[in-house]
Formats: C-alpha cells, structure tokens, sequence
C-alpha cells in the first residue's frame, strides 16, 4: 500500500465516520422532536379532559346552588308562616313594631336567598373559565405537537441529507489529494 492510498482511506474512513455521527445527531434531533410532540399531544388530551370535568363541575354546581336557593326559600317561607302564626296567636296587630320585624325577617331572608344564588352563579362561572381556559390550553399544546411532528420529519431528511452531503464532499476532497499526491510521486 503506498502512502498516498493510505492517506485516501485514512480521509474516507474519517469522512464516513463523519457523516455517520452527523446521520446519528439528526437522528436523536428526530427522536427529541417526536418525544416532545408525544408529551405535547399528551398534555393536550390531558387538558381536554380538565375541560370536560370542568365543565360537569360547573353542571354540578349550578344544580346545587338551585337546590340550595328553592331549600332556603322553603325555610324562609315557613318561618315567615310560623312568625305570623305567632303573632296571629297573641293577638298583636300588623302595625309598628311587629310589621318592621316581619318586613326585617323578609329582607333578611330576601338577602340570605340572593346570596346563595350569587354565590352558586359564581363558582358556576368560575368553572366554566376554567373550562375554557383547559380548551385554549389544549389547542395550543395540539399546535405545538403539530410543530414538533414536522420538526422531526424535517431532522429526519436532514440527517440522511446531511451524511450524504458529507459523504460527497469528503470523498472529492480524498479523490482530489490521491490526485495530486499520485502526481507529485
């Protein structure tokens, strides 16, 4: 083997040990961007899913603020009924005093009604915010996958690009120095 042969599979060999190591970069570049668009497609099924409770949440709760409005209006009725019992009983008249005290327990109860209403409407609200909130987060992460899907169809082209491109250029700068190094010697 002359030297000038030596040095041309010396040059090839480092020339197809780089482009395998570029090839191999690109590849994990590949895997990383498919790994992340799995995670992200993740988090996208995940937040939908948050949406979806949310959303039976707020269901929920507005059932139950109904539930608890018609009770308290219930137990304002009958206690309204019991305080004119009482004072029908004693024989008191609906004037002064007792007609303040029965329109205070009114708007007492009035208020005690409309609080709970208010209350059930607002953790209603709050739920569907959050319902809406899961929604947009998951369009966003199904936008990232959608990235991160061609950032790896794209790795993968340029890794084989990439080597190939390798491969030709250091094979004509190895053919270009056995060319000279034959003529010189």
């Amino acid at each position: 083997m002359t030297i000038a042969t030596a040095i041309l599979v010396t040059s090839l060999v480092g020339t197809g040990v780089a482009a395998y190591g570029q090839y191999q970069q690109g590849k994990q570049a590949q895997a990383a961007s498919k790994q992340a668009q799995a995670q992200a497609k993740a988090q996208a099924a995940w937040n939908l899913y948050n949406s979806k409770v949310a959303k039976r949440q707020a269901e929920a709760e507005s059932r139950a603020a109904a539930f608890e409005s018609k009770q308290a209006k219930r137990k304002a009725e009958a206690l309204q009924a019991k305080f004119r019992a009482r004072r029908g009983a004693t024989g008191v008249t609906m004037e002064g005093s007792p007609l303040l005290a029965e329109e205070d327990l009114a708007a007492q109860l009035a208020i005690e009604q409309t609080n709970i209403r208010l209350t059930g409407q607002r953790r209603v609200a709050a739920y569907k915010s959050q319902s809406i909130l899961d929604v947009s987060k998951a369009s966003a992460a199904t936008s990232r996958a959608s990235g991160y899907g061609q950032a790896a169809s794209a790795q993968g082209r340029a890794a084989y690009i990439g080597a190939g491109s390798t491969l030709l250029q250091g094979g004509a700068q190895a053919g270009y120095q056995y060319g000279s190094m034959k003529r010189k010697w």
